[in-house]
């Protein structure tokens, strides 16, 4: 049970939480009280440092107590400002608050450092993000859609007789590559397009085929060489492959660390949603 507990992300917060405000307390003694405000010795060199990085030089003695004062007065207004209740419902702060705690929650998730055997069954786990992509290689003809509708299927007709006879369709002359060598799926699409490539998935290998529709016109096809989409074992990926299934598994440690610490959050709570509607409340 006491292990259990000691891997829980709230506990983790908690015991986060109050060791901050112990380590601050000793560093800041009395720093802060109902009327005072104490500008400790560390506070100080931090205002006289800001001062030299801003103008390259050490301050006078009437600009430093000018830079004390003008943090001074800042607290005070922060100070003045919260009495009056100013920093309630407001949503910068509010959206500034939530941005520390998301940030807070982040720091903790990725000092969580990651086995081999996390970062293998991660890969397992998600084969799509990793595998090779398919390679394709053919010899494309093509036919110019500029021409009229009658012509143009005549045209492809007899492409097509030329083919059952086995003989190599004749097409149009065009600044498009002939043969295509070991294309992604990507590559291609960027060339041909969406259509192209969903409709070059189906066909035969070594034959011809087609017509196959592009934005650019019509293609006879013939398909040498489509290559699987293997998985490699994780032994032998690449380093750079390798980091990348590293950032992608603290990317998702984050997400699930975050998701399990906001429902137990949750529990902590008794959240009651009006319905104006119904005059009650959706418990």
């Amino acid at each position: 049970m006491f292990k259990r507990l000691l891997t829980e992300p709230l506990v983790h917060f908690l015991f986060i939480a109050i060791l901050f405000f112990v380590v601050y307390d000793v560093l800041n003694p009395n720093e802060f009280t109902a009327q005072t405000v104490t500008v400790s010795e560390g506070r100080t060199e931090l205002i006289k440092n800001q001062f030299v990085d801003a103008w390259k030089r050490e301050p006078r003695k009437n600009e430093m107590h000018n830079a004390i004062q003008s943090y001074a007065l800042n607290e005070i207004y922060l100070r003045e400002a919260k009495a009056l209740g100013f920093d309630s419902g407001d949503k910068v702060i509010n959206r500034r608050l939530r941005q520390k705690m998301t940030y807070m929650l982040e720091d903790m998730a990725s000092g969580k450092e990651a086995t081999e055997q996390e970062l293998k069954t991660y890969y397992q786990h998600n084969p799509e993000k990793y595998r090779l992509e398919v390679k394709y290689s053919f010899t494309q003809v093509y036919i110019s859609i500029d021409r009229p509708t009658k012509e143009l299927e005549q045209l492809l007709t007899l492409q097509r007789q030329n083919i059952a006879k086995g003989l190599a369709p004749e097409g149009d002359g065009s600044l498009l590559a002939g043969e295509i060598s070991l294309q992604t799926e990507p590559q291609l699409v960027r060339r041909f397009g969406k259509g192209f490539v969903s409709q070059l998935k189906n066909q035969p290998l070594q034959q011809w085929s087609g017509p196959i529709k592009s934005g650019l016109g019509r293609h006879f096809v013939f398909l040498k060489q489509r290559s699987q989409s293997d998985l490699k074992p994780f032994d032998q990926l690449s380093k750079k492959v390798k980091a990348k299934i590293l950032e992608d598994w603290q990317y998702q440690n984050i997400k699930d660390y975050k998701k399990q610490y906001e429902e137990q959050l949750l529990t902590l709570y008794h959240v009651e949603v009006f319905t104006p509607s119904k005059g009650g409340y959706i418990k």
